[in-house]
């Protein structure tokens, strides 16, 4: 993926982080608008780029202390503070989408990774067992068709692995319906 660099007067970056706060971060905001520019270029409407409302509202509410001390005990195990393990589940439930916690998300990166790997692998196993049917090949084709087999449960594996962290994430903010 590209990468693009340029520079900025510190006071110009420092008043856009202040915008890119609100919208995502500053790669979010940069994406944003480098999208907007080239639909623009290209003869499409371009889209607005949304800023996500400033929160500037206060809510209160009341908790027992067995309640605080579940609740600091749940936004601990994530590293994360009670206003923002709060703030996330409103979020959640109101827009239906949260990031994955960053634990969960190095495990979804990391079985993304190892599926790359078994997948090459696969492709030159596959092209193995087809050199193999030619008449002047030595290959064992007993041993490739095990590679493959064990390539298979790696990628069972790896998907199930995938696929905890992903419900995982769900299943924690579903569970929250009582």
């Amino acid at each position: 993926m590209p990468v693009f660099t340029f520079r900025l007067d510190d006071e110009v970056a420092q008043r856009f982080d202040a915008v890119a706060e609100s919208a995502g971060g500053r790669s979010a905001l940069l994406r944003r608008l480098v999208m907007t520019a080239v639909d623009a270029e290209e003869g499409g409407t371009p889209g607005p780029v949304r800023r996500r409302e400033r929160a500037t509202r206060r809510f209160e509410i009341r908790l027992s202390d067995a309640e605080i001390a579940a609740l600091d005990a749940e936004a601990d195990a994530l590293g994360m503070k009670r206003t923002d393990w709060v703030t996330r589940l409103v979020r959640c439930r109101l827009h239906s989408a949260a990031p994955l916690p960053l634990e969960e998300r190095a495990a979804v990166a990391q079985a993304w990774r190892e599926l790359n790997r078994i997948g090459i692998n696969l492709n030159q196993a596959t092209r193995a067992l087809n050199a193999s049917v030619m008449v002047e090949s030595g290959l064992d084709v007993a041993r490739e068709a095990a590679r493959v087999a064990s390539f298979r449960t790696e990628i069972r594996m790896a998907l199930a692995g995938l696929g905890t962290a992903l419900k995982g994430d769900l299943a924690y903010w579903d569970s929250l319906d009582a």
